[in-house]
């Protein structure tokens, strides 16, 4: 083998190589993020860029970063509550529905899987959240299987994903996840094609007011109460 061949075969070894162990693009590796690019929309329209940097607050003396914080929760907010009303009213939503149905708050979402159905919520403006799924009849007798993910306003897996079946033995779910404020979560259920299928219900809650956001507030209450002791 001559060098210049060799030199081209040990080229093409390193760029193999490296191709392998490179990250994964953003949006290539989950079906979580599979669907996040199919329906990006969606998501776009649904309030994923609203979570973005929700509340930032490094430094607990800045009485201004404080505010700011709450302010920009206090907005988010009402955009994200008015987004779950929407969803809990069922307005644009059906088992019928083409794409992704959007997850409310604290109501159930009900539904017969004959083969795939995702479910997309608001981003969760709390540091927990609690996921409960039950199985309430229906004649599949192979297992539902789902998947829950939860994904930053760009796509990205922010969480490792969570996957478990549901089938007659094994009628109900109920976890609470942490550590996902601002994040959107994801739950893909399947189930093999065919006629029969599970009948199921769904609901997604959220947890009280991230740890940033109440403490953003003791540190504005104590910035207007010592303002108000050195006006007297």
């Amino acid at each position: 083998m001559s060098i210049t061949h060799r030199v081209l075969v040990a080229a093409i070894s390193l760029t193999a190589a490296a191709a392998m162990f490179a990250p994964a693009t953003a949006h290539a590796g989950h079906p979580c993020q599979s669907e996040w690019v199919k329906f990006k929309t969606f998501f776009d329209q649904n309030g994923a860029k609203i979570a973005r940097g929700i509340c930032q607050l490094v430094n607990k003396n800045d009485a201004a970063a404080a505010k700011k914080c709450v302010d920009d929760f206090e907005a988010a907010r009402q955009k994200i509550d008015a987004k779950l009303a929407e969803y809990n009213a069922g307005t644009n939503d059906s088992q019928g529905k083409i794409g992704p149905r959007g997850l409310g708050e604290a109501t159930w979402a009900t539904g017969t899987l004959l083969a795939e159905r995702t479910f997309a919520g608001a981003p969760i403006l709390s540091d927990s959240w609690r996921l409960e799924l039950q199985r309430t009849g229906g004649k599949a007798t192979k297992p539902m299987q789902a998947t829950v993910c939860f994904l930053d306003s760009d796509g990205n897996m922010a969480l490792p994903a969570a996957t478990f079946s549901i089938e007659a033995s094994r009628p109900n779910y109920d976890n609470t996840f942490t550590g996902v404020a601002g994040l959107t979560p994801v739950i893909l259920l399947e189930k093999p094609i065919g006629l029969n299928g599970h009948q199921y219900q769904l609901r997604g809650t959220r947890g009280g007011e991230p740890t940033v956001v109440r403490e953003a507030r003791l540190v504005n209450t104590a910035a207007k109460d010592a303002k108000m002791r050195g006006g007297q």
